[in-house]
């Protein structure tokens, strides 16, 4: 399109009355163009729908200038083969715009994303809105479309954190509810020979479950590292020194974190009595590694201990151990051997 033919096209539509005042026409484009919304003049000239005026506004948002805008078509500004997001806004364009055309109405377009260049030429993400809206002549055939388009990215990201904000509640509310559940549970199945002991185990077994909770909201109960969980446990009963962690970097999922905690307090609790922590020289490695179907093998060693024998009976911490063991989708295998229990289960965190 020539200069003179965009010229033309403008001034016909921001200065339509010959008769005005002189300053007229140039009052309503100094409006046009000081306009804090991002504003486009385009000619109803389909498939082209050229832009005819650019305020400063609209080339800003598009990290670009009016001059570079103006007297290309509006689609054509996407490039000859766009993909992806350029390709699904511009049609979304297109079909805005024809719409207008058919109807002789304004047409909303639905919010879209859209990155833009910014200085440091890294894109950043952003979401649009616009209103496109037909200039019709004396005898209602459509002349001109005025697009008015609303950076709507603040909107965007707002609704998000609401509704990430309500699902994290939603969570804690079913994670507490399940944590409740399990120590109503405990309390309930938990035998000792004396009340102090009682409450010694029943503490331990809480305060395992809390600690599980702690890991996952420093995850925003999106999960917690298996050596975290692992660490944490060890560290309540053992001192420094008297163990050893080793395994690949693992995150469990938020519905195993529970299970894999209280596992690792059982096992710790029974070698602190009778095991490998029981006895000064006595030593614990635990430690894991995934298998080819990427199922996390959990080996549990205990050295250094006096002539351990298998019980006799399973009691309420060996049955809770078989069930978490059930959740985590495997069974824990025992080997009693006299310097040490060894134990291996695994889970599939995948």
């Amino acid at each position: 399109m020539s200069d003179e033919l965009t010229a033309q096209s403008v001034e016909a539509t921001l200065a339509i009355d010959a008769d005005l005042p002189a300053t007229r026409p140039f009052d309503f484009r100094a409006a046009f163009d000081a306009s804090p919304q991002p504003l486009l003049l385009i000619a109803a000239d389909p498939p082209r729908f050229t832009m005819l005026a650019v305020n400063g506004a609209h080339a800003m948002a598009f990290a670009s200038t009016p001059e570079a805008l103006t007297g290309w078509g509006v689609l054509e500004v996407f490039g000859p083969a766009p993909e992806g997001e350029a390709l699904a806004f511009r049609d979304a364009i297109r079909t805005s715009l024809e719409s207008v055309m058919a109807t002789k109405s304004a047409h909303p377009m639905a919010i879209r994303s859209y990155a833009v260049q910014g200085e440091d030429g890294g894109s950043a993400e952003r979401y649009w809105s616009a209103i496109n809206s037909p200039i019709l002549d004396a005898n209602g055939a459509v002349t001109h479309i005025v697009s008015a388009v609303q950076d709507v990215t603040g909107e965007v990201m707002e609704r998000r954190s609401e509704e990430a904000r309500t699902l994290l509640m939603r969570e804690v509310d079913h994670r507490a509810r399940n944590a409740l559940a399990i120590v109503q549970s405990i309390v309930r199945l938990t035998v000792a020979d004396s009340v102090e002991a009682y409450r010694e185990v029943l503490d331990g077994r809480v305060a395992a479950l809390a600690r599980a909770q702690t890991s996952l909201a420093a995850r925003r109960w999106e999960g917690a590292w298996l050596s975290e969980v692992v660490e944490a446990e060890l560290a309540s009963l053992a001192e420094p020194g008297r163990y050893r962690v080793t395994g690949p970097r693992v995150l469990l999922p938020a519905e195993h974190v529970q299970s894999v905690s209280m596992v690792i307090h059982e096992l710790a609790t029974n070698a602190a009595k009778y095991g490998g922590l029981a006895t000064p020289a006595g030593q614990l490695t635990i430690g894991w590694a995934r298998d080819d179907d990427g199922r996390v093998r959990i080996t549990w060693s205990e050295d250094g201990a006096r002539a351990v024998q298998a019980p006799l009976k399973q009691g309420f911490g060996s049955h809770l151990i078989s069930q978490l063991a059930r959740q985590l989708g495997g069974e824990v295998l025992y080997n009693w051997r006299p310097t040490g229990l060894k134990a291996e289960f695994d889970l599939k965190p995948d």
